[in-house]
Formats: C-alpha cells, structure tokens, sequence
C-alpha cells in the first residue's frame, strides 16, 4: 500500500485494509527490529481499587487498567500519507473485533481465581493503533488473586500480595515481557483500605520456567495374556519418550507487582488486646478478698476466664486454620495462664487456711514459708530432730553426783545406769532443753563396772567454755495456716503484676520487630 493510497482512505477503510486476510495473518507473531530477537511487549497498570483481603480464602481483589504496547511493522503506515498521530482507536465491541483481527501477546494472570474485563453493554477494552506500527491495547478488568499469607504475627502482619502477568503462547525467546520505564504502576491517590494499608508497590521483571511438554497416561490395548514380549516392546518405548519429553523445558517471560500492605491493628488493640488485658487484671482483685470467700473468689475466676476464652473465639474465626502458631494464640496461651494461676493461688490458700496445725518456721522469709508450707511433715521433722539430744536426756531419771566445786566446769560420771541433768554447783549447768553439742572425753575403764567420763559444763564466764563460744541455740518460731495464707496472698498482689508486665515487654517487642 502506497502513500497516496493511504491518504485517500478513511480510518475504517484504512484499518480493513491492513487488516485484510490477503495481507496479515493475525497468527504469526511480528518480527522484531532486531532479527532473531523476541518481540518486546511493554506492560504497565493503574490501580483503580483494591477490596477487602480474606484471609480465610487467601484472596484479594482488585480493579486495574491493564496496558499493553509493542509494535508490529505489518500494521505501519507508509510514510507522506498526511496521517498524524494515531491511525485509529476502536473501543466497546469495536475493539473487540479489532482485537480478533490483529496480533495480540496472550498474557494471562497466573495467580489469578477468576477475573473479567468490566463493562455493562461494552466491555471495557481499547485498541489504539499508530503511524510507525505501535499498537496499544487497554482492558479495564476486575480480577481476584490469591495471596500466599504469612500469619505468624497476626494482627502485627504484613503481606506481599503479588499481580502476576506471564505469556501464555511464546516462550522467552519469542516474547519477552518488560515493565514501561516511568511509572509502570500507578495507583489511585484516593485509595482506602478497610483493614490494611498500602505501604509501596514493588515491581520485577523474571523468567519461569515449565515444562513444555506433558505425557499422557499410557494406554494399552487389550493384548492377550501371552503377548507379554509386545507388552514389554511397548512399556519400552514409552519410557524413552519420558526420557525425551522430560528434558523440553522453556523459559517464560513473567511480570510482578507486588503489594506491600501491613494490617490496621487499632482495631485489635481495642478490641481485644485491652479488653484481655483488663479481664487478667480483673482476675488478680481475688487477691485482695478473704482466703475463706470461696464463693466470691471462685465465681469472679471461673467468669473471667469464660469471658476472654468467649473474647478470643470471636477474634481468630475469620483466620484460616494453619499448623504454626500465630501471635494471638501466644497471647492467648499466656493470659488464660495468668488467670487460672489467679484460680490455683486461690485453691492453695484456701488449703491452708483450713488446717489445723501450725506452721514451725527456722526463719521468717518466702524460701522457709514455702518450704514449710508445701512440705509440712518435712519442717516437723526437722525441729524434732535438732531437739532430739535435749529430748534424750529429759528421758533420763536421775543425777547421781553433785557437780564438783572445785572443779565447775568438768563433771565426773561413774555410772551410766542413769543420767540426769541438774543444775550443777557453781551454777552452771544445763536444762532439759538445752543440746548437748561439746565434745565427750576419752573413757578411762577403771574396772568393769565403773566407766569415768568427763563432760565440760558451762561455767559461769558468761556461757564460755575454756576459751570457745558455745553453738548459738537454733531459733524456730510457727505461723498459723491463715497468717501463711495471708501472706501468700500478700505476695501474690506483686508477684503476678511484675509476671505479666515482663511477658508484655517481651510480647510487644517481638511483634513490633
């Protein structure tokens, strides 16, 4: 076609004429400028509108402008036509056919569920043809894609959503897909979320590859039982073409948007990280009632812990189920523990405070209350084996010698038949309380019914024995169960408090990392 038979058409004569079957064949892909090169399509998209993300279905959806360019010399106007600017634009059910009659990349949405090119009566595309042989197509589609969520640190997430466009027909070294070089991704400046923001766009440009080929499930006719020899001709023959089609791999060209979003968490956190956060505080005011309020403080746990079990049913049903665990559930492990720790202090004091013994106690701190209160029989037998000497010598009936005047602090036994502890002269001596802890000189048999002992005694230097201090005598005092109760209860008001403020400190900085 020449200039001036160009000049001499009009638009609908002109595009029927490059269009002519005699001329184009809308089958074969255009040459590239450069021989033995793949043609180049440039892509870019506008964001009309992003909805809601389920997270349930792992999906969003999306209303774009889709926008192809490449160029195809068939289609080219000769040069001194007097035809500027574009030759033709046909949109609605015009494009369409326009679209039928030229080449066109196909160019699918490979993360796509479904999608449809919008418009009531027409559909929204537009073809757009140039001069020089460039040709633009414009779809205005509604698509729904699936997104690959990462909910570890639900409702403190962030999602990579992508858009993903891939040639269908060519392979990489037919067509190659490219991104236009400004602003390939524009998106409406009046976009709102309902649950997320939108952080940036990223754009890429990468290949993928797949299989070229796929073989069939081999099938057989009916062969006889002996014809075992063509059976195994045949399973042969099979396995080279497995061989064969398994190397036919291609490289296909794909674009990729990717939305970066991060969830919108003021909803959670008024909605149930401060209403969780005021139940376990609530279920720490048992602290402060009596021990023996057994309805007051049973009724308050058991209704705390049935109203944020209740809380956080409402807040993870529209989460998918997925096998690790995810931030809330974190949260919710940890206050449902603080709460039935409230439930077991309760029931532990209360076991205390109804007992009847008291408590013997070698010091009046948390370590020997809880020793003493968790092991009672233990404590017991404590005190009575560090009396067990004093508790010997009371036994005995009698003192047969009178301590030595003489010699106050050393006393002389002749017998062992029986012992008592008296008070000796020079006042010194011991009571029946009293341990006996000095050391017991060597025996001098005298004959064999006599046994000589000497036993040092305080002397009246102030409880000194030549020169030694005697062991300080051990102290135990007792506390009743309900003073033991009152006291765990008293510590309870502190320990739980600082608990769960550590576990906030480290919750919230690994969300917030």
């Amino acid at each position: 076609m020449t200039a001036e038979e160009a000049a001499n058409m009009s638009t609908s004569e002109l595009l029927l004429k490059l269009t002519a079957t005699c001329r184009y064949d809308k089958w074969q892909r255009p040459q590239s400028e450069q021989k033995d090169q793949p043609i180049k399509v440039h892509a870019k998209v506008h964001v009309y509108f992003l909805g809601a993300i389920e997270a349930q279905s792992l999906k969003f959806t999306a209303h774009i402008l889709l926008m192809f360019r490449w160029r195809d010399p068939r289609l080219a106007i000769p040069s001194g036509s007097g035809l500027d600017g574009r030759v033709g634009s046909s949109m609605g059910g015009q494009g369409l056919l326009l679209r039928d009659k030229i080449w066109v990349p196909h160019v699918y949405l490979s993360n796509e569920r479904e999608s449809v090119v919008m418009g009531a009566e027409r559909k929204d595309v537009r073809i757009t043809l140039h001069p020089d042989g460039r040709v633009e197509q414009a779809l205005r589609m509604k698509v729904t894609l699936y997104c690959l969520m990462n909910l570890q640190k639900f409702p403190f997430d962030q999602q990579q959503c992508p858009l993903m466009l891939e040639s269908w027909t060519y392979n990489s070294s037919e067509l190659q897909l490219q991104w236009e070089s400004t602003r390939p991704v524009t998106v409406n400046s009046e976009l709102l979320l309902t649950e997320y923001r939108l952080i940036d766009t990223r754009t890429t440009s990468t290949e993928d590859t797949e299989p070229l080929l796929t073989a069939a499930e081999p099938t057989h006719p009916r062969l006889r039982p002996n014809d075992s020899a063509i059976v195994m001709e045949l399973e042969d023959e099979e396995d080279r073409a497995l061989e064969e089609n398994e190397g036919l791999r291609a490289n296909f060209s794909r674009l990729e948007i990717r939305f970066h979003l991060a969830r919108e968490v003021g909803h959670y956190v008024m909605d149930y990280f401060m209403p969780s956060i005021l139940l376990v505080a609530m279920s720490w005011v048992s602290f402060w009632l009596d021990p023996n309020a057994i309805p007051g403080r049973t009724t308050l746990g058991t209704s705390t812990m049935l109203t944020f079990i209740t809380l956080t049913r409402n807040t993870g049903s529209a989460l998918p189920k997925v096998s690790y665990i995810k931030a809330t559930e974190v949260w919710f492990i940890v206050c449902t523990g603080f709460i039935f720790g409230s439930l077991l202090e309760f029931a532990f004091v209360n076991t205390i405070w109804r007992r009847k013994k008291e408590v013997p106690l070698k010091k009046v701190n948390s370590k020997y209350i809880l020793k003493s209160t968790l092991t009672p029989r233990m404590a017991r037998r404590q005190l009575q084996s560090s009396l067990s000497v004093g508790s010997e010598l009371d036994r005995c009936t009698s003192w047969p010698h009178q301590l030595n005047q003489s010699n106050a602090n050393q006393l002389t036994v002749h017998s062992m038949d029986s012992i008592h502890i008296g008070n000796g002269g020079g006042g010194g001596g011991f009571d029946s309380c009293d341990t006996l802890t000095s050391a017991v000189s060597a025996p001098n048999r005298l004959d064999d019914d006599c046994l000589s002992i000497q036993i040092p005694v305080p002397g009246d230097q102030s409880g000194k024995l030549e020169g030694q201090a005697l062991p300080p005598k051990p102290s135990f005092t007792t506390m009743t169960p309900q003073e033991v109760a009152k006291w765990i209860d008293q510590r309870s008001r502190l320990w739980f408090p600082i608990a769960f403020l550590l576990f906030n400190a480290l919750y919230w900085g690994f969300v917030w990392i």
